[in-house]
């Protein structure tokens, strides 16, 4: 190989290289949020049924303290 084909190879495997990192940073960055957007929705539907669920509790309660 010539030196101009040696620069060429380490120049597209150093983009190869740097293209894949790029691409792995990007994932793990989706990755993250979609665990955010998750998180952020099981809060969003569990809060409510606990409020439900600790109404029912102090109701329970007082219908026990007042029969």
């Amino acid at each position: 190989m010539t030196e101009i084909q040696i620069r060429l190879a380490d120049i597209n495997r150093r983009a190869s290289d740097a293209q894949a990192q790029r691409d792995r940073q990007f994932w793990t960055l989706i990755g993250f949020h979609m665990l955010v957007i998750v998180g952020a929705l099981m809060l969003f539907v569990s809060i409510p049924r606990a409020q439900s669920a600790f109404h029912q509790q102090y109701l329970a309660q007082q219908e026990s303290r007042n029969g």
